[in-house]
């Protein structure tokens, strides 16, 4: 059975090799939908009654919070062994 596209959302290229740990989280977050990286960002597959401004704002916030998390994932790192230390 194949899953009509809901939703092609295109992602700035500089967020793009946040996308894949993105994915996981949205997967877990909205099981009936199926996501994947496209060439220009996420292709949404799934249930067609959902909406896609929700679906579009869901998936720049979370491919947005992975960009931060590796961002201060240093800074935390070198909190944790200062204080551990």
């Amino acid at each position: 059975m194949s899953l009509s596209p809901v939703l092609d959302i295109s992602i700035d290229p500089e967020f793009h090799p946040c996308i894949p740990a993105a994915l996981l989280r949205l997967g877990y977050l909205f099981p009936e939908l199926d996501f994947a990286v496209s060439e220009r960002g996420v292709t949404v597959r799934g249930a067609s009654g959902s909406n896609p401004a929700r679906l579009q704002r869901e998936v720049s916030y979370q491919v947005y919070r992975e960009k931060i998390f590796r961002q201060t994932l240093p800074m935390r790192q070198s909190l944790y062994t200062m204080l551990a230390g």
